[in-house]
């Protein structure tokens, strides 16, 4: 009986051992599965946290070229109008332009309203207001606007009308003026298209 219960007793005990054993190889594979995977999981945060930085940069660096370009763009702009009105001026007498016949029709036409000549409502950015105090400051015609500086302009609007006038901007108005009194009414059609305000 002895010899029985002790060889029961070891196989008991064998057991135990080959469940231990097993147990410790189970636990010990999970917990370094376990591990890799949050290595691995950890690695591709990092990894994604690094082409998110990178990707900042990069649209911070675009943001800057971008408005360089466009501060560029608008000097360039400012450039060319100030050569195109002075190139008109050269081209005409030194008093005024040459008398360009006014057609009525033609321009309502191009511009979608009937107008009449030397009226300077047509041009974007003026209007009953503006064009009193442009009058009462003897710019009267499409012409004499064309060969006015806009800074003078600003100055009378500011001078005459105040500080409520200060938001308007007529650095394009001797443009239009002078594709008015030249009769390119799809020309002017056009640029008044891309502007906002007379801006």
């Amino acid at each position: 009986m002895s010899e029985r219960f002790a060889s029961d007793l070891v196989f008991i005990l064998v057991v135990l051992l080959i469940a231990a054993i097993i147990g410790f190889l189970i636990g010990y594979y999970l917990r370094r599965y376990k591990h890799l995977k949050c290595s691995e999981i950890e690695e591709e945060i990092k990894r994604l946290k690094d082409i998110s930085g990178k990707n900042r940069e990069d649209t911070s660096q675009l943001k800057t070229q971008c408005n360089k370009a466009g501060e560029e763009i608008q000097q360039l702009q400012s450039k060319f109008d100030a050569f195109y009105l002075e190139k008109q001026s050269l081209l005409s007498a030194p008093g005024d332009m040459p008398d360009i016949v006014f057609d009525a029709d033609l321009a309502a036409k191009a511009l979608g309203y009937k107008f009449a000549k030397n009226d300077l409502k047509i041009v974007e950015g003026i209007g009953k207001k503006i064009e009193a105090i442009l009058k009462g400051n003897g710019i009267n015609t499409w012409v004499q606007l064309s060969r006015t500086d806009p800074k003078k302009i600003k100055e009378i609007l500011l001078e005459v009308g105040g500080p409520k006038y200060h938001m308007h901007e007529p650095g394009t108005w001797p443009k239009q003026a002078l594709l008015a009194c030249t009769g390119k009414w799809t020309e002017l059609k056009q640029l008044q298209d891309e502007l906002n305000a007379g801006r």
